[in-house]
């Protein structure tokens, strides 16, 4: 009976815990930016800082890849003036509150 007693807890202890996990987790949004940049890695950091309480309360972290330069007419938050006018598809992980 005690060993019931303990399984049932221990079962009980490991469902609650993962309810509590599972909504934080769903806290966390994706946002997707295009930035005009010269380098990727200013274009990381860029894309972090326009995100940054705008779209998102806290960023965690931004990751850019390359794409075309005809994407550029969906970039809306930097200017696409040489030097600054390679195109990067930005996609920002964070949460909407603190």
């Amino acid at each position: 009976m005690k060993r019931l007693l303990t399984i049932m807890a221990a079962v009980l202890l490991l469902l609650s815990s993962g309810a509590l996990y599972s909504s934080r987790m769903g806290a966390y949004q994706v946002v997707e930016v295009y930035i005009c940049e010269q380098e990727l890695i200013l274009a990381e950091m860029l894309a972090k800082t326009k995100v940054n309480r705008q779209e998102l309360t806290v960023v965690s972290y931004c990751t850019c890849e390359g794409v075309d330069s005809s994407m550029k007419p969906l970039v809306k938050k930097t200017p696409c003036d040489p030097p600054k006018d390679m195109v990067y598809a930005c996609t920002c992980i964070g949460r909407t509150h603190y």
